[in-house]
């Protein structure tokens, strides 16, 4: 009985080397970036203080919980393609846009960093959506496209924060 199945050779999902290294690149300085993020509402969800305590509390753990999963997703699209990403500290903040802030804000200028910080997200995140569609990486084109998403939300609810009115 003849199969109707034929071997075929595993082709590192059919990119070649300089689109890969393309795509690699926007995906790792987007996950420098996304870390830097994912510390910066840790530190805001542990030491926000005043009567926006509960709605920064609660709105940066969601964040923070969400950022953990999409970050893992990052990291292993990148090693998808063969690469090792970046895993120290100290490159995170050497390669990121998103820089740390003090601890000892006040819930307006916290979240004006967010809402600043979301739009630098969505930014990468289209520019690696940009390049893998340029190359035909339907993968990485559909979750940066949901990241997008997800940071476009959280800056509308955040700036909807920012805007409230008092009576």
């Amino acid at each position: 009985m003849e199969t109707l199945l034929k071997e075929k050779p595993f082709k590192k999902l059919g990119f070649d080397h300089l689109e890969t290294v393309e795509i690699v690149n926007k995906l790792d300085t987007l996950l420098a970036n996304y870390q830097v993020f994912f510390h910066k509402l840790q530190n805001y969800h542990w030491n926000v203080v005043g009567s926006d305590f509960y709605d920064i509390h609660d709105i940066t753990q969601e964040m923070y919980e969400n950022g953990l999963t999409n970050i893992d997703e990052i990291a292993e699209r990148i090693r998808v393609f063969g690469k090792t990403p970046t895993y120290k500290l100290s490159e995170y903040l050497n390669k990121s846009e998103i820089v740390e802030t003090t601890h000892e804000l006040s819930a307006e200028y916290m979240v004006k960093e967010l809402i600043k910080d979301l739009s630098t997200l969505a930014s990468f995140a289209l520019e690696t959506s940009e390049i893998a569609t340029e190359n035909g990486d339907i993968g990485t084109t559909h979750m940066m496209n949901n990241l997008i998403v997800s940071f476009e939300t959280n800056h509308w609810k955040l700036t909807a924060w920012s805007n409230k009115k008092y009576v």
